[in-house]
C-alpha cells in the first residue's frame, strides 16, 4: 500500500456503530474511519465523505440485540440514519469546493429506485418505507445543497444496496459499488 501510495478510507453503513467512526477508531498509517462530513482530499480532489442508512433488517436486529445483551455487542444503533448537516456543509463550503462525494446509500433519483425489496421487511416494521424515504431525502439535500453552492461535483459514489450501477445526471456520475467492488479515483 505505502509503495503504490494507495489508502484505504472508511465511511460508515448502516451496519456500523456511529461512534466507531466519530472516534476514528481505525487510524493507521494507510487504513482510517472518517466522521460524517469529512473532506479528504488526494489526488487533486476535495472528496466528501458522509455515512450512514437504514437497516431494513433492524426489526431482526433489535431483537438480537435484546437477546445478546450480555455479550455488548450490538448490530443495530438508532443513529444509524445519515443526518443532514447544513453548519458542516457551510463550513467546508468556506474552504474548499467538493468535487467528489462518496457516501452510503444515495439521492432519491439514482438507482436503487425499486422499493420491492421492502415490502416483507416492512410487515416486521411499519416505518421503514418511510425511513427509507426520509434516508433519501437527506441524500437529496446534500446534492441540492453542493449544487446550489457552486460545488463542481463529477462524481458521487454509493453502496448500501448491494448491486453495481453507473450514470450520468445532469453532469454527475453516480456510481453505485456492489459488494467488493472498488472504484479508482485519480
Amino acid at each position: 500500500m505505502s509503495k503504490a501510495n494507495n489508502w484505504v478510507v472508511m465511511i460508515r453503513g448502516n451496519h456500523d456503530d456511529p461512534a466507531y467512526f466519530q472516534e476514528e477508531r481505525v487510524h493507521h498509517e494507510r487504513f482510517r474511519c472518517v466522521p460524517d462530513y469529512s473532506v479528504i482530499q488526494a489526488c487533486g480532489h476535495n472528496i466528501l465523505c458522509v455515512g450512514g442508512a437504514i437497516s431494513i433488517d433492524r426489526d431482526y436486529r433489535k431483537k438480537h440485540d435484546s437477546r445478546h445483551s450480555r455479550s455488548g455487542v450490538a448490530s443495530y444503533w438508532t443513529d444509524e440514519m445519515p443526518v443532514y448537516d447544513k453548519e458542516k456543509l457551510d463550513s467546508i463550503s468556506q474552504e474548499l469546493k467538493i468535487d467528489t462525494v462518496i457516501t452510503h446509500t444515495a439521492p432519491s433519483f439514482c438507482e436503487l429506485i425499486s422499493k420491492d425489496g421492502l415490502t416483507e421487511w416492512a410487515t416486521l416494521d411499519p416505518d421503514i418505507p418511510s425511513d427509507c424515504a426520509k434516508e433519501r431525502e437527506t441524500m437529496d439535500r446534500i446534492h441540492n445543497y453542493l449544487k446550489s453552492a457552486g460545488h463542481p461535483v463529477s462524481h458521487w459514489y454509493y453502496g448500501h444496496f448491494h448491486q453495481s450501477w453507473n450514470s450520468e445526471i445532469d453532469g454527475i456520475l453516480f456510481s453505485m459499488l456492489d459488494i467488493m467492488e472498488f472504484k479508482e479515483i485519480r
